[in-house]
């Protein structure tokens, strides 16, 4: 099996309550190439990071003190101070249930991952979330370009 391309020009939060689970994904984010990665310890730091540093990907996990991961998810989905309401969230989950799962699937989560993370699915998920989010941005920009009025187009008077 191919090794996925490493993707270090990336910016990634990294929003957790525990310091070890924390260093274990900084960690494994710097061994795949990552060297710009911000840390927060609880949900508001979180979204005060993300909203002045507008990372291109957030690993979150949804048990967060002062601030929950749902109440993240929700305020970067559509606060309008967060400039791209589409970066996406990896959700990672001590104790997944159908639930939690499916709420976080409505929020607008890109993906979730079940703790102990392997430092594969971690970079499987990310690849995939960064491949999509750039795709989609793609996407937008050829239908802004479409939709937009031709400058050089001189409108006729009757």
């Amino acid at each position: 099996m191919s090794e996925l391309p490493k993707l270090p020009d990336l910016v990634v939060l990294v929003a957790d309550p525990s310091i070890h689970m924390r260093r274990i994904l900084r960690e494994m984010l710097m061994r795949g190439g990552i060297r710009r990665i911000i840390e927060a310890s609880d949900g508001a730091e979180a979204i005060g990071h993300y909203t002045m540093l507008v990372p291109d990907i957030v690993i979150l996990e949804w048990n967060m003190p002062l601030l929950s991961g749902e109440d993240f998810i929700r305020l970067a989905r559509s606060s309008p101070e967060t400039a791209r309401r589409d970066t996406p969230i990896i959700l990672t989950l001590s104790n997944p249930s159908r639930a939690v799962i499916s709420k976080a699937i409505k929020l607008g989560i890109e993906d979730i991952l079940a703790k102990p993370l392997s430092p594969k699915a971690l970079s499987m998920r990310m690849h995939a979330a960064v491949v999509r989010a750039r795709e989609a941005q793609r996407l937008r920009v050829k239908n802004m370009r479409k939709s937009a009025p031709n400058s050089g187009t001189v409108a006729r008077s009757a």
